[in-house]
Formats: structure tokens, C-alpha cells, sequence
């Protein structure tokens, strides 16, 4: 691990606006990106979508003529089919290479931010961390030999490529677990706090089970109550009176009606009548409701105690969010000011040097 704490010490006492090497694309503090590295992952991300295809993947895009690429997509349409001009396929080729060569320089140069970032947190990745990582990486992807020699060969990568990446990963992962660490403390005061400005939420109101029919006029509904008092049942009832649909073949019930779910009228009426009892027609604006209250859970209110691992968990989680978009925040400025590209490799994501509109990166997914 020599190397690797070489590279974090450059990045970390190096200074801004190094200029970048002739044989390099870009340098974070003191340390260079090499260009014969930026070359291997390139040949990397031009393999890696053919791997385990039965594909030949094209040439990596040669600019400035991309003469390569060229040859290589005209070959590819079928005989007789339309050719686009040369023009065309040059500028399908530089798509391309600016695809994939941005996706390689957000790469390249966010893991050399991740090793200086973990080495200014003092955050370590030993190669016992690294061995297990890839050991068990391999036993999922590559249970045989034959499989890792197979896409090691379609892919380009190599083993020390997968390890870094591995490293890569590691970095990422102990830097945030060292963030989550500190978020995730949550004092009693805390969880106290939020509960009293969120009682709502512990709060269930009282909710009333009903029988009701809606009659469309008071007549009808005058109707209605003589057959309820009489005796008869609001199923039988609801059935042959009721303008409601959606209670007329439920027997006239509707249960864990709160207050409020009603309209205003019928609601307070509702929530007036006692438990039992037969009231008489209400009138409002879609007919005249008669109902009967046939029971009733009374308003209640969670208790703190019973409350404080759910707002635990909550306030862990908006704390830890937090703390992570304010380290992604500051940590692609910090080091982005501290890092310069060659002017044939710029990317506004990543170069301080590079102009607003130079970035068409579309991040590291393609590539690893």
C-alpha cells in the first residue's frame, strides 16, 4: 500500500494549478494521471459493454481523423445498404470518443480524490480489506478460472485493474461509513424535540362505525326513519332507499369514519350522537342522511417511549443524508480546485481549468 499512500500524500500537500506533464492528462495537487493510464481504461470502456456477447468490440475512436473508427462502422452496415457520408461517421466516432474518454477521466481522476479525501480523514483501506473485497468479488463473479481468464481477455481489464477498482469502492464505502459514524448520533433531547412539534402524527383521533342511508328527499327519508324505528334493518333498508352507492350494498355500514372525513354537517352530527341511537334525517347538499352510531375508538395518543426508535431511526436517516450531500458538496469542490486537466482532456465536472460547457460525462457506469 506504499504506492497508495504515496498518491494520497501527493494529492493532500500538493498544490493548485500544478501544470500537467507532457505524458499526462491531468494532475490533483502533485500527483499525474498518466496518459498511458487513461489509454488502458479507455480500451477498458470500448471493451466492457461487448464483454461476454460473442461481440467484437469496435476500435477504441482514434482522433483527430478517427480513421479507424471510421473504416470500422462503415464495415459494419450490410451490402447495398445506404453509407452515411465520411463526415458523418467522423462525427458518430467523436461522439463516441468524448463519451467514453469523459467517462474514464471522471474515473481516473475521482479515485485519486477518494485516496487523497481518505487520507485526509485518516481513513485506511489495508490489503487484507482489499483481498476480502476481491475474494469474495470473484467467488460471485468469476467462480472458475476459465471465467476470469475469459473476461479478462473480452474486457481488457486485469486483475490489478479489478483490485483498484476494489480499492476504489473500499475508499467510497469507509468514507461515508466514517460520515454515517458521526450523523447517526441522536441524543434523547432530540428525539424528545421532534416528537412534541410532530404530536399529530402519534395522534389517532376517535373514529365512529355507522350505519346510514342517504334518502333523496326529506320525504323519502321520513320514510326511512319509520322503517329503521319500526324495526327493520338498514340492510334491507339501505337497499331499497339508499342514493348512495357506495354504501347501499354494504349493508349501510361504513366503520373507522374520523372526524372531518364527512362533510361539515354530517360530521358534527356524527360526532354529537350517541353511541346506539337512532337520529333523525340530516339534512346537506347530496340528501337527507339517517343514521345510527353502532360504536366508537376513542382518541389516542402514542407515548414517547413508544414512539422514540421509529423517530430514532428517522432522524438518523435525515441526519445522515444531510451529512453525506454537504461531504459531496464540499468534497467535489475541494478537490475539484485542486485538479488540472491538459487541454485535450477537459471536463468542466472535474478540471478547475476546464470551461463550463466541456462536459458531456455521463459518469463512471459505462466504464466500471
Amino acid at each position: 500500500m506504499a504506492c497508495i499512500a504515496a498518491i494520497a500524500t501527493a494529492v493532500s500537500v500538493g498544490a493548485c494549478g500544478s501544470s500537467v506533464p507532457s505524458n499526462a492528462i491531468a494532475v490533483v495537487g502533485s500527483f499525474a494521471i498518466s496518459k498511458a493510464g487513461f489509454d488502458h481504461w479507455m480500451t477498458i470502456a470500448d471493451r466492457l459493454p461487448y464483454a461476454n456477447s460473442g461481440y467484437t468490440p469496435p476500435p477504441v475512436p482514434d482522433p483527430p481523423t478517427y480513421s479507424r473508427c471510421i473504416a470500422a462502422t462503415r464495415a459494419e452496415y450490410a451490402k447495398g445498404a445506404t453509407i452515411p457520408s465520411a463526415s458523418k461517421l467522423k462525427a458518430q466516432c467523436s461522439s463516441t470518443y468524448q463519451t467514453l474518454s469523459q467517462e474514464v477521466i471522471t474515473l481516473l481522476v475521482q479515485d485519486v480524490w477518494i485516496q487523497g479525501e481518505a487520507y485526509d480523514e485518516h481513513v485506511h483501506v489495508s490489503k487484507a480489506a482489499i483481498a476480502k473485497y476481491w475474494a469474495q468479488e470473484s467467488k460471485t463473479s468469476f467462480p472458475t478460472t476459465a471465467k476470469l481468464d475469459s473476461y479478462l481477455a473480452e474486457s481488457g481489464f486485469t486483475v490489478a485493474d479489478l483490485k483498484w477498482l476494489a480499492l476504489y469502492s473500499l475508499g467510497q464505502q469507509m468514507i461515508t461509513k466514517k460520515v454515517d459514524a458521526t450523523a447517526s448520533k441522536v441524543s434523547n433531547a432530540q428525539i424528545a424535540h421532534y416528537y412534541k412539534s410532530h404530536i399529530a402524527q402519534y395522534t389517532q383521533p376517535e373514529r365512529r362505525n355507522i350505519e346510514l342511508v342517504l334518502a333523496k328527499s326529506a320525504a323519502a327519508a321520513a320514510k326511512v326513519e319509520s322503517l329503521l324505528a319500526g324495526g327493520a334493518s338498514f340492510a334491507k333498508v339501505a337497499k331499497q332507499y339508499s342514493i348512495d352507492p357506495t354504501t347501499k350494498n354494504t349493508g349501510g355500514v361504513a366503520d373507522g369514519i374520523e372526524p372531518g372525513e364527512e362533510t361539515p354537517v354530517l360530521s358534527t352530527a356524527i360526532f354529537k350522537a350517541p353511541v346506539g341511537v337512532l337520529e333523525r334525517p340530516v339534512k346537506t347538499a347530496f340528501g337527507y342522511y339517517v343514521f345510527k352510531v353502532t360504536g366508537s375508538t376513542p382518541r389516542s395518543v402514542e407515548s414517547l417511549a413508544a414512539a422514540s426508535a421509529t423517530i430514532k431511526a428517522q432522524l438518523v436517516d435525515t441526519q445522515e443524508t444531510t451529512a453525506l450531500n454537504k461531504l459531496k458538496t464540499s468534497f467535489t469542490k475541494s478537490w475539484k480546485s485542486r485538479t488540472t486537466c491538459a487541454s485535450a482532456y477537459m471536463d468542466s465536472a472535474v478540471c478547475s481549468n476546464a470551461p463550463a460547457s466541456s462536459s458531456t460525462s455521463t459518469g463512471t457506469s459505462g466504464t466500471t
